[in-house]
C-alpha cells in the first residue's frame, strides 16, 4: 500500500504536468485535452506532442495499479482467502476499487483542466459525457488486461506489455487511417481519444474512425470478460 501512495503522487504530478506542457508543446488549447487524445495527423512530430501529453498520466496510472491483484495471491495466499471467503466476491470487489480510484483520477485531470482553464469547449453536454464514460471505460479495460496478465507472468512483464500496446496502437492507427474502419476496433486505447470516437468538435481533426456506441458496447463485454477469467484463474490457483 504504501508504494501505491507513493504513485498516487506520481499520477497527480503527471495530471499537473499535462496541463503545464498543453502550451509548451504547442497543442490546440481545448478545455478537455485528456479526453481528445491524439489526432490523426500526417505530422508525427504533432502526433509525438500529443502522444507525451495524453501518455503521461495513463503510464502512471499503469504504475499505480500494477500488482493490485498478484501481489495478494502471490504474497499473502492463504491470508487473505480463508475457506470462507468468496474468491469472485472479492474479485468484483477489487474491480470496483479500481473504478472508484479512476473516477477519482479522472476527477482530478478536470479539477486541473479547469482550474488552469486550458481552451475553448470542444464538447456539448451530452457528448461531455460521453466521452468521460469512454474514457473510463477505455482505462479501466486497458487496466484490467494488465492485471490479468499480472495473474500469469511478472509485474514487470505486464507493465511492459499494455504499455507497448497502447503506444504501438496510437502509432500504427494513424497509420491504418485510410484502411476500412474494422481494422481500428482491434486497438482499444484509442477507444476513450474525442478526436478518435467523433466525439471531441475540431474543425481541425474531423477524421474519426471509432463509432461511440459500437466501441462502448465492445469494451463493457471485454471488461466483463476480463473479471470472468480474473475470476477463474484465481479460483484455481493453489494458495496454500
Amino acid at each position: 500500500m504504501m508504494i501505491n501512495k507513493k504513485f498516487f503522487l506520481l499520477v497527480l504530478l503527471t495530471i499537473i504536468m499535462q496541463g503545464i506542457l498543453l502550451d509548451t508543446l504547442n497543442l490546440i488549447n481545448t478545455n478537455f485535452p485528456f479526453l481528445d487524445g491524439i489526432p490523426i495527423t500526417s505530422s508525427h512530430a504533432l502526433e509525438y506532442r500529443y502522444l507525451l501529453n495524453w501518455y503521461l498520466p495513463i503510464i502512471s496510472m499503469s504504475f499505480y495499479f500494477s500488482g493490485y491483484l498478484s501481489d495478494v495471491t502471490r504474497i499473502h495466499g492463504i491470508a487473505f482467502f480463508v475457506r470462507t471467503y468468496s474468491k469472485s466476491k472479492w474479485i468484483i470487489k477489487q474491480y470496483l476499487r479500481i473504478l472508484a480510484h479512476l473516477l477519482l483520477f479522472i476527477a482530478l485531470q478536470m479539477f486541473v483542466s479547469v482550474l488552469f482553464d486550458l481552451g475553448q469547449s470542444t464538447f456539448s453536454k451530452l457528448n461531455l459525457i460521453k466521452a468521460l464514460s469512454m474514457y473510463l471505460l477505455t482505462l479501466l479495460v486497458l487496466l484490467s488486461i494488465q492485471l490479468l496478465i499480472e495473474l500469469y507472468v511478472k509485474e514487470s512483464v505486464a507493465h511492459l506489455i499494455i504499455n507497448i500496446y497502447i503506444v504501438f496502437s496510437v502509432l500504427i492507427t494513424n497509420q491504418l487511417h485510410s484502411f476500412p474502419k474494422l481494422f481500428h476496433y482491434f486497438f482499444l486505447p484509442v477507444y476513450g481519444m474525442g478526436f478518435r470516437n467523433g466525439l471531441s468538435q475540431v474543425p481541425k481533426f474531423k477524421l474519426y474512425t471509432i463509432d461511440y456506441f459500437t466501441g462502448f458496447f465492445i469494451l463493457l463485454i471485454i471488461q466483463v470478460a476480463l473479471v470472468y477469467f480474473s475470476t477463474i484463474k484465481i479460483k484455481n490457483m493453489d494458495l496454500l
